[in-house]
């Protein structure tokens, strides 16, 4: 129960003064109880005011507790300890009296923090989760839409090519599978902070041992960004279209080989090159070229609002430049 009623009260930390407020009204409840009891708690002169402490602490967070604990602390000596009306201490017992105040009220701060640090963290996680679960609703959709579209494209190759409809499935089963991985990592908790570089050190990692591409090494260089989720995932599949478009055509008929994938940022755009040392290409595809592929790569690259462009220099690159920021709609 405590848990849920510091929940309640977060609301109320983000405007401390509530929690000095509340604390200093308690305190002054607190202190004329005390003043009015006189010398019947003699014993006990602090002990009307640990509520002030109390209820400072879970309404305006540590400072407004500490602040109502200082004033408790030295209003109850001047008053409450005898001789009143005196900072004298005469004797152990009364200075055993005020060690042990700040015992008891550290020992309230300290839990009322820690509870409202625990309920904070689980408030955060909550709101984040709910975030990520109304993106992956948002993606899923999204995501139902390219395949279908991608599988419009493909019905149109059988349809024209019927003796390759095992090759299509095909393709079309290892692409819903790199979609499935790269969602599970982008929604792993364990991954949810990772860095760029590193999650794209897994996600080429994952690609390559999708392709079978044992001797083809891969080379990452990514600058410092920040994309959301949305965005992730477009980029994520254009770099899987990209690095698999390498190993199958670049590559081809080599044993060995190297890939790299570079995320730069120039001026207000990123610009991701995907380059390999292969046989490069005799020129550039065509804006009109079928290619299932290459209508994919400009699919993806449009959704970024960016273009595509490929060059060849001892090998062929794929460079994708795309806004940092997308345009108003």
């Amino acid at each position: 129960m405590p848990h849920r009623v510091a929940e309640r009260l977060r609301p109320v930390r983000n405007h401390p003064w509530l929690g000095f407020a509340a604390g200093l009204g308690v305190f002054a409840a607190g202190f004329s109880l005390r003043y009015a009891a006189g010398a019947t708690l003699g014993s006990v002169p602090f002990i009307t005011l640990f509520p002030a402490i109390l209820v400072a602490a879970l309404l305006g967070g540590l400072r407004a507790g500490l602040f109502v604990a200082l004033l408790s602390f030295f209003s109850g000596w001047y008053y409450f300890l005898p001789p009143a009306g005196s900072w004298a201490i005469r004797d152990g017992d009364k200075l055993g009296i005020l060690i042990f105040f700040w015992i008891a009220a550290g020992i309230q701060l300290y839990v009322i923090e820690a509870l409202n640090r625990a309920v904070d963290g689980l408030s955060t996680e909550r709101d984040r989760a709910g975030v990520l679960f109304r993106e992956l609703q948002h993606r899923v959709a999204n995501n139902m839409s390219f395949i279908a579209s991608l599988l419009r494209l493909q019905r149109k190759q059988v349809e024209a090519r019927p003796e390759r409809a095992l090759s299509v499935f095909d393709q079309a089963q290892a692409r819903l599978e790199t979609m499935a991985r790269i969602h599970r990592r982008l929604y792993d908790p364990q991954s949810a902070d990772l860095p760029l570089p590193a999650y794209f050190e897994g996600l080429v990692k994952d690609i390559l041992d999708a392709a079978g591409a044992k001797n083809i090494v891969c080379v990452v260089e990514v600058a410092p960004a920040k994309f959301d989720l949305s965005r992730l995932v477009t980029v994520s599949l254009l770099v899987n279209e990209l690095v698999t478009n390498a190993v199958k055509h670049g590559l081809a008929g080599r044993d060995s080989g190297t890939v790299s994938v570079r995320l730069e940022h120039e001026a207000q755009n990123y610009v991701l090159a995907v380059e390999d040392n292969g046989k490069g290409m005799a020129e550039e595809p065509a804006a009109s070229s079928a290619s299932f592929g290459l209508t994919i790569i400009r699919s993806l690259a449009g959704q970024l609002g960016g273009e595509v462009s490929w060059s060849a220099s001892g090998g062929t690159t794929a460079r994708v430049t795309f806004p940092a920021r997308l345009a108003p709609a």
